[in-house]
């Protein structure tokens, strides 16, 4: 009787061992395995997919952007949300989604920012009424301004004017928003409108009713619109004479 209990006592000891034995190894095969996963350069990035449109944003930028991380030498390290993070940074770069792919390619999909207009002469503005600043060389848009706080109010009534003014022949050049809050206009013939601050359509209509009987319209620098009825007109004649007199007076006090 002792002896079977013995056996049956040294057959779970052996059990036992071989289990913890078996254990222990795949533990040690598992932190091996791991340990050269997460080795420096054992598996880096060697490949950058990049997709979505994008007309002004080049993939080289987005490349070198990429490479400028130190983790991208080790696909395992290298974390989706620290790559894009990193693309948001390029300022054309609206949206980014980042995705890793075995056993050694980083997808990226791109959404460029959805330029609308030029801003203050030195920024843009997207769809969103967002202002961002980015090399945009000659890009043929229209030229808002006003206060940056102002932006997306901007973008809108530009849309709202534009919808007025086009199925009436009239382009609209740029818009701006004085620190008044003052709406003027500069039409694509150069000319600009003075509208102030209420009843713009309204004006613009009375615009639209005048200016074609205008005599020697070519010749109309602005016409101001903030009147109840009527409006006044600014020749371009009227405007060098002006501006000849103003340099003559500042070279009068340079002298």
């Amino acid at each position: 009787m002792a002896t079977v209990a013995t056996r049956t006592r040294l057959e779970f000891i052996g059990g036992l061992t071989f289990f913890l034995t078996v254990l222990a190894a795949l533990l040690w095969a598992g932190w091996q395995l791991l340990m050269w996963m997460t080795a420096a350069n054992q598996l880096p990035v060697n490949h950058l997919l990049i997709q979505g449109e994008h007309r002004y944003l080049s993939r080289e930028s987005v490349r070198e952007s990429v490479l400028e991380l130190p983790e991208v030498g080790n696909f395992f390290a290298l974390e989706v949300d620290r790559v894009q993070q990193q693309l948001l940074a390029l300022p054309w770069i609206y949206q980014v989604s980042v995705r890793k792919q075995w056993p050694d390619t980083l997808r990226v999909y791109i959404v460029e920012q959805p330029v609308a207009a030029l801003w203050n002469q030195d920024a843009m503005v997207n769809t969103h009424g967002e202002i961002f600043r980015a090399e945009h060389g000659t890009l043929d848009l229209v030229s808002l301004s006003g206060p940056d706080e102002e932006a997306g109010r901007v973008l809108k009534e530009y849309r709202l004017l534009q919808r007025f003014l086009q199925p009436r022949g009239y382009e609209i050049h740029r818009v701006h928003l004085t620190p008044r809050r003052s709406w003027e206009l500069t039409l694509s013939n150069g000319v600009r409108l003075i509208l102030g601050r209420d009843d713009i359509e309204t004006r613009l209509q009375r615009f639209i009713d005048v200016y074609p009987g205008i005599v020697g319209r070519e010749r109309v620098a602005y016409l101001d619109l903030r009147y109840d009825t009527g409006l006044a007109v600014g020749w371009k004649q009227d405007e060098e004479t002006e501006n000849d007199q103003e340099r003559g007076t500042k070279s009068d006090r340079r002298a």
